[in-house]
Order: structure tokens, then sequence, then C-alpha cells
């Protein structure tokens, strides 16, 4: 998706199907090099994965692996379509208005499951999820829809270790479902989904991915079946007396507001006590030898390029399109992040984004999970507290944004 402001600086929305980025190397091998092509400045590209667990790797090192040896031609692949499919959206920009509402979907539920002295990540029935979803309908001037825009939190886990094909888990079907209908491409932006997952998940069927992708297609064709048309509004003309008097609401046309900005902020923020290498080693002895060393090149590359002398800011990038705001970051934020910045700015619709650019791509969970020291608590180089800091400046930014 092309959007392009008054100051001609195009900003290009892309999302993938892929997981997440294993470090700041393999981010830059590929969103630097698609940078580099198009010309244009960092800030300009929100590279959103959509989180797929079932994706195809995003590392650079896996060259002795087995299939390493096709990642590289792979990438390159990547890279030239994402180019390619940046310049068609620019070349074939035409002016256009965003009808954007909120939703509901019932997907995602809260995945930390207390387990005796630990949490598991496991379905909670006991704590309510986050079931906003955010839609944004894109029409030309004649009223034609051009795209389709979807942002909600669930971590796509429907497949998990059973699985052995590649798939975009339950964005796909939802994407198929939503684009037959309307007959237009959609965007999906996955959500602030560190604590949410589907409550039917880590299986091996793909019909069951296929499911809960219905579950959320049909949900976003019911935020579309309810939209007014493209740049009108109601309001409030008449009162008309009967067995009660009743208030008439008359459709009107207007004109969206245009206004468009782009911030970037980077955060700082703590970190916490962050064992050696060897010491990792030591706590995952009996941890059968592969998973070990998956985890600790995970926490090499983590480090490597966001700690910085001994301290790391966290990026965020902060876009303001009408009335709409999107916010993009490369970390897995729990829900709390976006259901603050909701709560605190009641007069923008806001859409937060997951995995997006770089780097810093690791969990950002609330206090709690480090109290219960679940899976994200220890798997992040932050510490407790982060995740305040970065809501609090986000939040800043976004009431600096010009008022529509």
């Amino acid at each position: 998706m092309a959007l392009i402001p008054e100051d001609g600086k195009v900003n290009y929305l892309v999302t993938v199907d892929w997981g997440w980025w294993q470090g700041k190397a393999d981010d830059l091998a590929i969103r630097g090099e698609v940078i580099n092509e198009l010309g244009i400045e960092e800030n300009q590209l929100m590279l959103h994965l959509t989180h797929t667990h079932a994706g195809p790797t995003t590392a650079s090192d896996v060259a002795n692996e087995e299939g390493g040896e096709f990642v590289a031609a792979y990438h390159a692949k990547a890279i030239s379509q994402i180019v390619a499919a940046c310049r068609e959206a620019h070349d074939q920009s035409v002016v256009a208005s965003i009808t954007w509402a909120y939703g509901k979907c019932d997907l995602a539920v809260n995945r930390d499951l207390p387990c005796g002295v630990e949490d598991v990540l496991a379905y909670n029935p006991d704590v309510p999820a986050d079931d906003t979803l955010t839609v944004g309908r894109v029409c030309d001037a004649a009223g034609k829809v051009l795209g389709v825009v979807v942002n909600y939190a669930c971590h796509p886990t429907t497949l998990a270790w059973a699985n052995s094909k590649v798939s975009p888990d339950f964005v796909g079907e939802a994407r198929v479902l939503i684009q037959e209908r309307v007959k237009a491409p959609m965007l999906f932006l996955q959500g602030a989904s560190g604590d949410l997952s589907p409550r039917d998940g880590f299986s091996g069927d793909t019909d069951l991915a296929d499911k809960n992708g219905r579950i959320l297609g049909f949900a976003t064709l019911a935020v579309l079946a309810k939209m007014l048309p493209a740049a009108t509004r109601l309001r409030f003309t008449n009162t008309v007396e009967s067995g009660a008097l009743l208030g008439e609401w008359t459709m009107e046309p207007f004109a969206p507001e245009s206004k468009c900005q782009r911030i970037r902020i980077d955060v700082e923020v703590p970190l916490q006590k962050l064992p050696t290498i060897e010491e990792l080693r030591e706590r995952w002895k009996d941890v059968d030898e592969g998973a070990r060393e998956t985890r600790i090149r995970r926490a090499m590359k983590l480090r490597a390029g966001y700690i910085v002398d001994g301290g790391a800011t966290h990026p965020v990038w902060i876009w303001m399109w009408g009335d709409a705001v999107i916010v993009g970051q490369p970390g897995e934020a729990y829900s709390h992040f976006q259901t603050e910045l909701r709560r605190r700015n009641p007069d923008r619709l806001i859409s937060v984004l997951n995995c997006t650019n770089g780097p810093g791509y690791m969990y950002i969970p609330t206090p709690e999970a480090f109290e219960r020291v679940r899976y994200q608590a220890w798997q992040t180089l932050l510490a407790s507290g982060a995740l305040e800091l970065i809501i609090e400046a986000t939040d800043k930014a976004i009431k600096s944004l010009p008022k529509n």
C-alpha cells in the first residue's frame, strides 16, 4: 500500500506472511535492500510481518542447515517482489478515501495459563482477551473498493510442531474470504498479540487454520457491511412526532481529512541483567540439543544491534492518516499496549502493529509477566517497566499530532 502525502515522500505499508526477524542483520538484509532499491528514507517504509509460525525462514545464516542453500535465492526473489509491489502501488495510485471502523472478533483468547508455580502458553478462560478489530475500506472517487486494511491481534499459532506445510495460518483463509467478497486486495496487520492466540491451536490440521480464518473473515465482513458509503457521514437533522418523539439522522457527503504526518521515536528502555551465553548453556543443559542451540542463537541475535554501549532504545513509527493513526514497532507487545493507547486517545482510530521494522524483535510484556516468570519475560532483553515507558512515549507522540 502506498500513500502519497503533500510532501511527496511516499509512505509504503507492506505486509509479508513471515514470522519474525531473528536479528538486525536478517532484517537489514531484506528491509535494507528494499529501502535501497526504492531509493527512500528508512522511515518511509513499514515492513510488517504477519507473524505466521508456519512461514519460511527469515534467517540469513542457515546455509549449513538442511535446505539452507535455497534461502539466499528465495530472499532475493522476495526482495524483488516487495519492491515491484511497492512500485506498482505507487504507479497506480489514485485519489482515494479510507473509511475506518472498529468492530469485534472473538478469535483471540488470553494465552497465559497459570499451571502450578509457573505459567504455560495455553488458553486461559479466566482472563478476557482484547477483541478489537480495526477495519479500513479504501475507495476511489467513484466509490469502488480498492482494498481493505485489517488490524487484529492474535498469534498465528493454529499450526505448530505437527505441521510441516508453509502456511499464512488463519490470515490466509481470512484474506481469501474477504477478497472473494469485496473483489479487492486485503492487507492484514498483526496487532499487539504477545498474550493472545486462537483458542484452537498448536495443531497440524490446516482445516483448523482455515476455520480460524473464517472467524476473522466473517467478523471483518460484518464491519464492512455496517460502513457508510465512502466520503459520507450521518448528521442529526430532524425530530418526528409519532407514537413517540423520533429522531432522524440523514446521510450527507463530506470531504474526509487529508492531513498526513510521519513520526519516529526511539524510546530508552531498561534491560534485564542478562546472563552470559555460557550461563545460558548451563541453564538449558537438560534441554534437547537442537532446541538448546536454537535458543542460544536466538539470544545472541537479539542482542546484536539492539544493545549499544550497554543500553538500548526501542523504535516506534507513528503515521497519521487523517483521523487514523498507525503505530508500528518490531517487538511482540502485550495487548495492553493497544488497549491503553486507544483508551487514552478515544478521538483517534488507532491500529497497532507488532513485528514491524527493527531492531527489537522480542516480547514486551506487562509487569505481571515478569512476576510470574512467563516465557515472554525470560525471552526478552527488556526489564519490567519497558512497556509502560513505550506506552508513555507513544501516547505523547500521538497527542502531538495535529487535530483534524
